[in-house]
């Protein structure tokens, strides 16, 4: 797999929220002065960060490190698009302790799956 095209994949995915409910804001600037590589706001309101993940290495600690992220600023969803197998990720016990002690909602998307996001993420908190 070749590297991630993120601009394009930015833009494909601001375009699906780009009815008046939403609004898609590049390399967001966190309260604490983290950034999010694509913020979706609902209303005025953080509701999906969309974080691109071009490397296999330390991924788990990725996740965790967009989550908190995510957390910290008030986000209920996060997305990390991936371009890798998820081998050893979907079973970790990062996940639980992201949704039950963080409360977000964490998924992990394939490039190729970017289309789905209104589906996965349906608005629903």
């Amino acid at each position: 797999m070749g590297k991630m095209k993120i601009k394009k994949l930015e833009r494909e995915i601001s375009e699906l929220f780009s009815d008046t409910e939403f609004e898609a804001k590049k390399e967001f600037t966190t309260g604490d002065n983290s950034r999010v590589d694509l913020a979706i706001l609902r209303d005025g309101d953080p509701f999906l960060a969309v974080e691109f993940e071009g490397s296999y290495k330390w991924m788990r600690s990725r996740v965790l490190y967009d989550a908190v992220k995510a957390d910290r600023e008030g986000f209920p969803n996060l997305a990390v698009v991936y371009p890798f197998k998820q081998r050893g990720l979907k079973n970790c016990w990062i996940f639980d302790f992201i949704e039950s002690d963080l409360e977000v909602q964490a998924k992990i998307v394939h490039p190729d799956d970017v289309f789905d996001f209104r589906e996965i993420f349906n608005g629903e908190e």
